[in-house]
């Protein structure tokens, strides 16, 4: 009876296991972007107390936005789904998709996530 229990335990194992490998990259992307955000908030909290770094450069990249790819970001920055920006902005959600994939390509980014901190970089620095 204890050797099924075992070895059922030990399957339940290597199947966790598996899977943890199996999403092994997902994770290492997600850990990526928390300490992409991390890094921002500690950036403006340290801001707050010694004032900004004036040395820091606006990044360049953003304003080659156009008005309708700033208002997509905009959205973005406030944690909106694609069906949330296309319902706001009358558009439709592969239009919103098209749109964030040239976001993507300017600002020189693979995701939302990095594209959330380097609008929000600009906004702090301008």
């Amino acid at each position: 009876m204890v050797h099924s229990y075992d070895r059922a335990l030990d399957r339940a194992i290597v199947v966790l296991l598996r899977e943890a490998g199996d999403h092994s990259q997902a994770l290492c992307q997600v850990l990526d972007q928390v300490t992409q955000l991390v890094a921002l908030r500690s950036q403006l909290t340290r801001e707050a107390i010694e004032g900004p770094d004036a040395e820091a450069p606006a990044d360049p990249r953003l304003p080659q936005l156009t008005k309708r790819e700033r208002d997509v970001l905009e959205h973005l920055v406030r944690g909106w789904s694609n069906r949330q920006i296309a319902r706001s902005l009358e558009i439709s959600e592969r239009t919103v998709k098209n749109h964030l994939h040239n976001i993507f390509t300017k600002l020189g980014v693979a995701d939302r996530t990095s594209a959330v901190v380097k609008a929000l970089r600009d906004q702090r620095e301008n």
